[in-house]
């Protein structure tokens, strides 16, 4: 059998997510720590996963998925972490109303500007092909 791009990043997908809840059954603690040390430079995590985020857009792109299928798909996702988030919206939205949203803009300006620019892509896409 032979696995494609999109195989192989479904297979990553699937063996993190696999070993991440084993681990958590099995010992929290140690998925915490694991998550704690991953965390500990909110820096270095972003930028890591920023590389690898784009690293997978462009297998996507090239194994011949649209920015229009990979914008449903990531409408699909939102409304997951969505539904895992709204558990916790009675600590979450007074959390967000403590902070300075000027400074939460200039924190995020990269993740902001690369969404905005794969939005307007995929409204090119719909509206200008």
């Amino acid at each position: 059998m032979t696995f494609g791009t999109l195989e192989i990043l479904a297979l990553i997908l699937i063996a993190v997510t696999a070993i991440k809840l084993i681990i958590f059954l099995i010992n929290p603690q140690l998925w915490y720590s694991f998550i704690g040390g991953l965390y500990s430079k909110p820096p270095i995590a972003s930028l890591t996963a920023f590389v690898l985020a784009m690293i997978v857009l462009y297998f996507l792109l090239v194994s011949g998925v649209t920015i229009v299928e990979i914008l449903a798909v990531c409408l699909f996702v939102a409304l997951l972490i969505s539904v895992g988030l709204s558990k916790y919206a009675d600590k979450l939205i007074p959390w967000v109303k403590e902070q300075n949203i000027v400074f939460i803009l200039k924190e995020v300006w990269l993740y902001t500007l690369v969404r905005l620019l794969l939005l307007a892509w995929g409204v090119g896409e719909i509206f200008l092909s």
